[in-house]
């Protein structure tokens, strides 16, 4: 009975313990939960610096100017005088073509051309010995006519006095009507006899029949013969230019940077049907980039440009914006419009080589000694305005009006009274931040546990006595669980045994 009684006060002693452990564990855990907890944010730190904004675009380096040398002649080249790398002046002979065959055909035309001409000579010649004689008749005849014509005035003047007399004679009744009217019709063919000839100021002149006789006479030819002559000087000239473009030559001062064909070959017939030399100025150096429509309203001619290329190896030349297209043009794969615009390279060019890609890194604005956050620290509220939020002293939101300046990619310059180097603002700021919010961030969070860990190490002890308490309770349930379960058997083993001595008994 004794050990039955033990086991059942070692029992309650150990349901005590762990409702004091409970209870405790309950208490603490209760006044955590009524203690006002800080939002984690990170914050970053006004900086005191400059600011760039830059456009990055790349293009391939070329030659301020240059030329790809093409030749439509189907001649031989017979000469090469170049070489790529070799600098040449304007008008240098680069090739000459096989022009033997295309002398012999000029010296065909011009004796053509001169044939014609002769032959065209001598017709006008005789075209206006027939026009003279034209003309010569063409006096006579009006001399003739104009006798002829002052013949039948005067004829039709003689029958009408004849006329008046007869009437006059009809009148007093001594003629009669018929002697009138035989008269009167003499008098008529008479006038028309008159009526006949082409007259002027009494003068008789030539008839437009006349003119065209003495027109027709002349050669009518004459305009084909003109128009032969000219198909054959037109031909000449084409040859003769052909002549002078055998010698093949440079249109500018420069550098061969390809040679696209080789002795034997035909002019028109080069390497892949590319141009036959192709010369730039490398001397100068320039890139002609493509500027989004986005950004062309940042774009000046005469802005300055940071040069880039692998082959400087982390050096950098300076350029300069030097022309920007009036017009744009679709971009390869995408609705967006760029607008062609070419940027010069005004520095030492030594190292660059033209036809290689290159990055030009265009200024755009810039300001100095001013005051810079990230982009990701700004907040756009409602009413349009921008704001940051500062973490002050008491480690609690305030919210800070700001105004943006130059910014690029990353950063922002930012104008503010309320805001000064070196102060803490959030990055990336969210909704539920308001003014008086208390923060913290990851590295205070650490520095306050690093700092507990120092000045009180017995908060970790009992912290480290919570946790075990806890899983000591844990435990000591699993425990008694099993005791419990071990001393009722051994009660009812016990149980039994007393009944059975009773029973004896």
């Amino acid at each position: 009975m004794k050990q039955k009684i033990s086991v059942h006060k070692k029992g309650i002693v150990i349901a005590i313990v762990i409702c004091l452990v409970v209870g405790i564990v309950y208490y603490k855990k209760s006044n955590k939960t009524n203690t006002e907890m800080p939002t984690v944010v990170n914050t970053t730190s006004v900086q005191k610096g400059d600011i760039k904004e830059n456009i990055s675009l790349r293009a391939a380096l070329e030659g301020t100017e240059s030329a790809e040398i093409v030749s439509r002649l189907h001649y031989e080249v017979l000469q090469l005088n170049v070489k790529e790398g070799d600098r040449v002046k304007k008008g240098q002979v680069l090739a000459v073509l096989d022009s033997d065959t295309l002398k012999e055909e000029i010296k065909r035309a011009e004796d053509q051309l001169a044939l014609a001409k002769v032959e065209s000579s001598e017709a006008s010649s005789r075209s206006a010995q027939n026009v003279e004689l034209a003309k010569a008749q063409l006096q006579d005849k009006l001399k003739d006519q104009q006798t002829a014509y002052e013949k039948a005035v005067l004829d039709r003047d003689e029958i009408k006095r004849k006329y008046d007399n007869i009437k006059t004679l009809v009148d007093a009744g001594i003629e009669t009507e018929e002697a009138l009217k035989e008269i009167q019709n003499t008098y008529d063919t008479a006038q028309q006899a008159v009526d006949s000839y082409t007259v002027e100021n009494g003068k008789v002149v030539a008839t437009e029949a006349d003119l065209k006789s003495i027109e027709n006479s002349a050669d009518n030819s004459a305009g084909s013969r003109a128009k032969n002559i000219a198909i054959l000087q037109t031909e000449l000239n084409n040859k003769r230019k052909d002549l002078e473009e055998c010698q093949i030559v440079s249109p500018i001062d420069g550098t061969i940077t390809r040679v696209n064909i080789k002795l034997g070959r035909f002019a028109d017939d080069t390497d892949d049907d590319k141009p036959m030399f192709v010369v730039e100025n490398i001397d100068q150096l320039e890139m002609d980039i493509l500027v989004s429509e986005y950004d062309i309203g940042k774009i000046e001619v005469g802005q300055t440009a940071t040069i880039t290329a692998d082959i400087l190896k982390g050096e950098f030349v300076e350029g300069v914006v030097d022309r920007i297209s009036p017009t744009g043009e679709e971009k390869a794969g995408s609705t967006e419009r760029v607008i062609p615009t070419t940027v010069r390279i005004t520095g030492d060019a030594k190292g660059l080589i033209a036809g290689i890609n290159a990055k030009a890194e265009i200024l755009i604005s810039q300001s100095n000694d001013t005051l810079i956050l990230p982009l990701e620290c700004l907040q756009q509220n409602e009413d349009g305005t921008i704001s940051v939020l500062r973490v002050n002293s008491e480690n609690k939101i305030e919210v800070i009006p700001v105004t943006t300046g130059v910014e690029n990619d990353l950063n922002v310059e930012i104008f503010s009274d309320m805001l000064q180097e070196g102060d803490n603002i959030v990055v990336t700021p969210t909704p539920d931040l308001a003014e008086g919010t208390l923060v913290t961030t990851p590295e205070m969070m650490q520095q306050i546990n690093q700092k507990a860990d120092v000045e009180n190490p017995q908060d970790n002890i009992e912290n480290n006595t919570d946790e075990n308490t806890e899983n000591d309770t844990e435990n000591n349930e699993e425990q008694n669980t099993q005791d419990d379960t071990e001393n009722n058997e051994q009660d009812n083993a016990e149980n039994a045994d007393n009944t059975s001595s009773d029973s004896i008994e």
